[in-house]
């Protein structure tokens, strides 16, 4: 009989950050009061008996990060593998300047995201390898555990279209808002000495989180 590890892998994005219509991959700006509510939220929805948090170093995923694993008392982790995309030369602009100067760049983002590179940026397909070695990594390291990874937009459409073999398009379709979370199942069987594993989407919330007149932020 294979002997079977099941490792549970919660990937939620960050609040809304602070800095408007960017192009936010490697700036740095902190989390808004709604992005620090939003985060809160969805976490208070999908709580869960997690082994650890590893988190982007990135102070958008870090300060949200830090403080739950002090309330829960649980190890964290930063791992740089697991930041956003670079934007080169388009970091930190406003998106609809530079759809003005460079429509036809900016919409191959999303209609041939494995072609796309910003210029002076990351290409896309070096980005995802990225992810795919650091999610593999995470598996070995953290097997049979239950780990939350708070990450960014980009790193989440990844590693979907990564693990759920969606087409390039459907990848640019997904919607990821502010604190969206998604939690991976995966079964890992080893026969001589080799895993092969199973991979299960279990749970997808991407409602937009917005409070309630009776919720202060």
């Amino acid at each position: 009989m294979a002997e079977q590890q099941t490792t549970r892998i919660d990937l939620i994005r960050h609040g809304e950050p602070s800095g408007g219509d960017v192009f936010r991959g490697r700036v740095n700006p902190p989390l808004t009061d709604l992005g620090r509510w939003q985060f809160r939220e969805r976490v208070r929805r999908h709580a869960c008996a997690w082994d650890r948090i590893i988190s982007s170093p990135l102070i958008r995923c870090a300060e949200a990060a830090d403080q739950l694993a002090a309330e829960l008392a649980l190890p964290l982790t930063l791992d740089q593998e697991w930041i956003e995309i670079h934007f080169g030369d388009w970091e930190g602009r406003l998106v609809k300047d530079v759809l003005a100067e460079n429509e036809l760049q900016v919409t191959q983002l999303w209609a041939d995201p494995f072609a796309f590179c910003a210029p002076g940026g990351e290409p896309f397909a070096d980005f995802q390898q990225r992810l795919i070695s650091a999610w593999n990594n995470l598996l070995d390291q953290y097997s049979g555990q239950h780990v939350l990874l708070v990450c960014h937009g980009g790193v989440i459409r990844g590693l979907a279209q990564h693990l759920m073999g969606l087409s390039p398009d459907a990848m640019s379709r997904l919607s990821v808002p502010y604190a969206a979370m998604l939690r991976f199942k995966v079964d890992q069987l080893e026969y001589n000495d080799e895993y092969q594993p199973w991979v299960t989407l279990e749970m997808m919330d991407g409602s937009v989180l917005k409070p309630t007149d009776q919720e202060p932020i």
